[in-house]
């Protein structure tokens, strides 16, 4: 159960991310309401998911899902991974701003990332960024060794990963949560 705190977080967050949203362009939420059912769909795999201690976000762009989740998660380190300069200093000022002290945002694309920086990670998210094969493949090296893989997908998931089954992933309304242990790939 999250708390006040979280809930005063979230409006803040989105408060922000709309206002920088008319500037630079962020997400494409456009409106509270949106920004709410991101941040709702950012939320929704903590019903399903192990606990972590450590979360690389691929492509964070506005946020969604690491910011829900470091609000939600004040225990778990996050790492940032965005390589477009508005965006990431959209990510730092907001961490700074909420007091995220669990957030470092790195301004870089996932392929510059040192692995003496960010490593034995164990979750990895990314939403709608790249093909799930190829985030696999550029990210598998910042994964410990019994981490796991929580990737937002769309219906364009079955083009993605043809032998994956929808049936072995979560999925609500329009979103496929691909969550997978390391292993298991």
């Amino acid at each position: 159960m999250l708390g006040d705190e979280c809930f005063k977080q979230f409006q803040t967050f989105g408060k922000e991310l709309l206002e920088w949203n008319k500037i630079h362009n962020l997400t494409g939420a456009s409106c509270m309401e949106s920004v709410l059912e991101n941040i709702f769909d950012s939320l929704y795999p903590l019903k399903f998911i192990d606990e972590f201690e450590s979360c690389m976000d691929i492509g964070s762009g506005g946020g969604f899902p690491a910011l829900p989740l470091a609000i939600a998660k004040p225990q778990s380190q996050f790492f940032l991974i965005e390589p477009r300069a508005k965006r990431a200093s959209f990510l730092q000022n907001i961490s700074v701003q909420l007091g995220l002290k669990n957030v470092k945002v790195h301004s870089m694309r996932i392929e510059e990332v040192p692995i003496s920086e960010v490593n034995n990670i164990a979750l990895i998210t990314s939403r709608a960024l790249m093909d799930a094969r190829n985030l696999i493949a550029l990210s598998r090296k910042f994964l410990q060794s019994d981490g796991y893989f929580l990737f937002y997908k769309g219906t364009n998931f079955r083009q993605e990963m043809p032998s994956m089954s929808v049936e072995e992933c979560f999925v609500r309304e329009n979103r496929i949560y691909y969550y997978k242990h390391s292993r298991d790939l």
